[in-house]
């Protein structure tokens, strides 16, 4: 929060100027009210009653003026600090290595981005602007108030002292609570985002009415801790404006009795009674103050757990540019090398490593130092930027955005609708596309729940394709595809991506008949390489699956 305090201090010094210049003039007012009605006690001077009117009047309207534009300012922060922290937690969290995904509930993550992020925003908005309002009434008010009656101010200030107690009494409870039930916040998004993701599950199962009773189970327990929670704050909300209304009490009996006493004047006690109608909303608002610091205090810990979180996977101090491909790649640890130009396809059982092989070129996972190398560059000395820029994944689960067709192909490229009907064609999706009602404009849904296993993959190729990287991995990107369309595409990629480097990860065969070499993997080594050809003539593993597959065939 500070860090933005600091960023924004100008416009929080502006908007103190303004509140200082409001307070100072609402507590000059009761001054003119008081010589007002001692005017009226005596010989009555129309004029002169008049001129205090006007004046009182004028000073009213500048006082509204800049009591507006004090708000607009301190209200407009809150917004800046809000739009800010959550660019902040979406940037950081890009920056994040896989494993940090699979270990954090995204439900949470969108709590914390949202829910956490609006307690900030109360907090640097409208709170500090009562803080500081708080601080300043008190500061030009309480000397005129000591001017007028000593003993009485002094009385009026033993309040605070009791509303401070209160909070203190109440903090503890009042903090436990706002904690629980961030954390049902983040429970309820989680449980949410899951079930809207898995919808296609739920009602294959027919879960429906045993999910509905799982959300009214999580939502009962969110109502009850905030109700728990609302019961504390609306104790202290009262509590506070009856501390405050004790204000008036005092002046009532003290002052009353002085002016009985001729004390005290009528035009001193009217003064006085409108410095305590000043301070006695600074004094109810405590309590709310505080509950909107504990509040931003849990949040704030929520979010540093985001923000704390050092990527694991970064670039080194000394990390260099890479901007093209022109020898190889080498696996040292598998002891294999991949070249410029070569269509590569690493089969084997499951479990094998392949994946892992995928995402460790890709340091989607960490890699040793020196164990992968491009051109004779070890990984972990290239920028994250260059070395994803010039090696390209289509995973094995296929993801589309919620968008429409022609947006998924040219998602990470500047293409013309020419060029995605080209893309489309050449992964033969064109005339599917088509028949929709709304052909590319056609909105794919949640993870692209309205296309179809080879659809939703196709559109997936496609997209790869349009980045024409120097290094395409499909990792098991033709698994709902049939052979026919898969030999197809494959020849059309092919043709596509002379002169580049393509990598096959597979469980279809097939895949590897139309490769240069293969690499055959078990037990996270590459156990067989070589043509395909070469690995059919010897008795490995590579024969193996490829006997297994022919079973299959007949079994068929």
């Amino acid at each position: 929060i500070f860090s933005f305090l600091i960023k924004y201090k100008y416009k929080y010094l502006l908007g103190f100027l303004f509140l200082l210049i409001v307070n100072l003039i609402g507590a000059y007012i009761p001054l003119k009210v008081k010589e007002t009605i001692d005017l009226l006690q005596g010989v009555i001077d129309h004029g002169a009653v008049n001129k205090i009117l006007l004046w009182i009047l004028f000073l009213a309207i500048i006082m509204s003026i800049f009591r507006v534009y004090s708000r607009q300012i301190v209200f407009s922060l809150g917004r800046l600090v809000e739009f800010d922290l959550k660019k902040d937690i979406f940037n950081h969290l890009m920056t994040q290595e896989m494993d940090y995904f699979s270990k954090k509930r995204i439900g949470d993550l969108i709590s914390i981005i949202s829910n956490d992020v609006q307690a900030i925003r109360a907090l640097s908005g409208f709170a500090i602007l009562s803080i500081l309002n708080a601080f300043i009434a008190f500061a030009v008010t309480l000397p005129p108030m000591f001017a007028l009656d000593t003993n009485m101010t002094i009385a009026f200030l033993f309040l605070i002292p009791m509303a401070v107690g209160l909070v203190v009494l109440l903090s503890k409870k009042l903090k436990s609570l706002q904690d629980l039930v961030q954390q049902r916040l983040g429970d309820i998004s989680d449980f949410i985002e899951q079930n809207l993701s898995g919808v296609t599950i739920i009602k294959s199962y027919a879960q429906e009415e045993n999910e509905i009773n799982r959300f009214s189970k999580e939502n009962k327990a969110i109502e009850r801790d905030y109700l728990r929670l609302i019961g504390v704050r609306c104790f202290i909300g009262p509590a506070m404006r009856m501390i405050a209304s004790l204000g008036l009490i005092i002046l009532l009996y003290f002052g009353g009795r002085a002016v009985i006493n001729s004390d005290f004047g009528l035009g001193d006690f009217a003064a006085y009674s409108l410095y305590v109608q000043r301070l006695i909303w600074p004094v109810a608002s405590f309590g709310w103050l505080i509950t909107v610091l504990y509040r931003a205090q849990v949040s704030q810990k929520r979010i540093n757990s985001v923000l704390d979180k050092e990527p694991v996977i970064k670039d080194s101090d000394d990390a260099v540019e890479k901007n093209d491909f022109k020898d190889k790649i080498e696996l040292v640890a598998l002891n294999q090398e991949i070249k410029k130009s070569e269509t590569i396809t690493i089969v084997g059982t499951i479990a094998s490593g392949k994946s892992f092989l995928a995402n460790q070129i890709l340091r989607l996972f960490e890699v040793d130092d020196d164990q992968v190398k491009i051109d004779g560059t070890c990984i972990k000395k290239i920028k994250l930027s260059s070395l994803r820029s010039l090696i390209n994944l289509v995973p094995q689960e296929t993801f589309l955005f919620s968008t429409s067709i022609e947006e998924n192909i040219a998602y990470a490229a500047d293409l013309s609708h020419e060029e995605v009907v080209d893309l489309a064609k050449l992964v033969f999706l064109h005339d599917e596309i088509e028949s929709f009602p709304s052909g590319y404009e056609t909105i794919v849904g949640e993870k692209g729940i309205t296309l179809s296993g080879g659809q939703k993959q196709r559109v997936a190729i496609a997209r790869a394709l349009a980045l024409d990287s120097e290094v395409l991995i499909f990792d098991d990107a033709f698994s709902s595809l049939d052979s026919m369309s898969t030999r197809m595409i494959l020849q059309n990629i092919q043709n596509r991506r002379k002169g580049k480097t393509t990598i096959f990860i597979t469980h279809k065969i097939q895949v590897a008949e139309l490769s240069d070499r293969i690499f055959v993997m078990d037990g996270m080594k590459v156990v067989e390489a070589g043509t395909y050809q070469e690995l059919k003539s010897r008795s490995g593993l590579f024969s193996q699956l490829l006997e297994q597959v022919e079973n299959e065939k007949k079994e068929v």
